[in-house]
C-alpha cells in the first residue's frame, strides 16, 4: 500500500474515531454528573452560529473521507489540488492530524468532569490555569487547528482549504465567547491569567490576548 492509498483509509478511520470519541465522552459525563456537557448557545447567538457551520463541516469532513476510500473519483468533486497531493505533503498532514489527537486526549485527559463543548449559563466550575491550559487558554482548539490543517495536507483541496477557513473562523468566535464568559465569571482573577497566558500558543493571526 503506497502513502497515497494509506492517507485515505487513515483519513477515514481518523475522523469516525473524533466522532465517536465526542458523542460517547458526552454520554459517559452525562451518565456520571447528571448534566449536559453540550452547549449550543442561545438560538441565534454567535456561539449557536458558529457551531452550526462547525458541526455541518464536520459531518461533511467525515463524509468525504469515508466516500474517498470507496471512490477515489470523489477527489475530483472536492477539488482536490493535484500539484500539493504528494507523499510528503500528505505524510505532513498525517503528522499534524497526530499532534491534534494527542493534545486533544491530554487536554480531555487533564480537564475530566470541567470539560464542556460551548459555553453554559452555568459556567465552568473552575478556572483552569495548570496543565495545557498554562501555555494556552484554548489548547483545545489549538488542537483542533492543528486537525484541520492537517486536513488540508493530508487532502488539499477547495473542501477542505474552504473548511479550514470556516474552521479556524469559528474557532476565534468561541475563543472570544468564552473569554467573555470566564470574565464575567471569575473576575480578576482570569484578568490576571489571561494577562500572562496567550489564547493560542501559536504565532500570527491566530494568537490573541484579552481585552481588559
Amino acid at each position: 500500500m503506497d502513502l497515497l492509498t494509506f492517507g485515505r483509509a487513515a483519513l477515514a478511520c481518523y475522523f469516525t474515531f473524533i466522532a465517536v470519541f465526542y458523542t460517547a465522552k458526552l454520554f459517559a459525563l452525562r451518565a456520571r454528573t447528571g448534566r449536559s456537557h453540550l452547549a449550543r448557545g442561545p438560538r441565534g447567538s454567535a456561539q449557536a452560529v458558529g457551531r452550526t457551520f462547525f458541526n455541518v463541516f464536520r459531518l461533511a469532513i467525515w463524509g468525504v473521507c469515508v466516500a474517498r476510500v470507496i471512490d477515489p473519483r470523489v477527489d475530483v468533486l472536492v477539488g482536490r489540488f493535484d500539484a500539493l497531493y504528494t507523499a510528503p505533503v500528505v505524510a505532513s498532514g498525517l503528522l499534524f492530524l497526530v499532534a491534534s489527537l494527542a493534545l486533544v486526549v491530554y487536554t480531555h485527559s487533564y480537564m475530566a468532569e470541567d470539560w464542556m463543548t460551548g459555553t453554559s449559563a452555568e459556567g465552568p466550575r473552575q478556572l483552569l490555569t495548570g496543565g495545557p491550559f498554562a501555555a494556552m487558554r484554548h489548547p483545545l482548539f489549538v488542537a483542533v487547528a492543528l486537525g484541520q490543517i492537517g486536513f488540508f495536507l493530508a487532502l488539499p483541496s477547495v473542501f477542505s482549504l474552504v473548511a479550514l477557513l470556516v474552521g479556524i473562523s469559528v474557532l476565534r468566535i468561541q475563543a472570544h465567547v468564552e473569554d467573555r464568559a470566564l470574565d464575567a465569571r471569575f473576575g480578576s482573577a482570569w484578568r490576571a491569567y489571561a494577562e500572562r497566558v496567550p489564547a493560542f500558543a501559536v504565532p500570527g493571526p491566530f494568537r490573541r490576548r484579552a481585552r481588559g
